[in-house]
């Protein structure tokens, strides 16, 4: 022996009883640890109420738009312009694509055209 000393480890005869406050004990860490990320969602919920309130107050006084506003209409204007999209002067499907290149007949397949779709109380008549 060269005089060092390895800790010994305990006896691997655990029990029921140790298996058991085992599986307590890592339960109660991941419910703390969930209760804190709760606890920090929380909190980012609360500050984000403040700021939006306080944004809306501050419009009042400046009379600018208020920061939601500008970005409820920035969201608006990026989701008119992303759906839906009204068909270019390409062809978006499969068969109309297949017939221009091989040269076929132009009235055997043709796309959909674009039509608007009527409001509620036209759909209704």
């Amino acid at each position: 022996m060269n005089g060092t000393s390895s800790p010994s480890l305990p006896p691997a005869s655990g029990g029921a009883l140790d298996r058991f406050f085992a599986r307590l004990l890592g339960g109660l860490v991941w419910a703390a640890l969930a209760l804190m990320g709760l606890v920090f969602l929380a909190s980012l919920l609360v500050w984000l109420a403040v700021m939006v309130v306080a944004s809306l107050v501050s419009s009042l006084f400046t009379g600018r738009p208020a920061t939601v506003t500008l970005l409820w209409r920035r969201y608006r204007e990026m989701a008119r312009q992303r759906w839906p999209r009204r068909p270019g002067a390409d062809s978006t499907t499969p068969r109309a694509d297949a017939t221009q290149a091989t040269a076929a007949e132009p009235a055997a397949v043709q796309d959909v055209v674009w039509r608007d779709v009527p409001a509620e109380d036209d759909a209704r008549r």
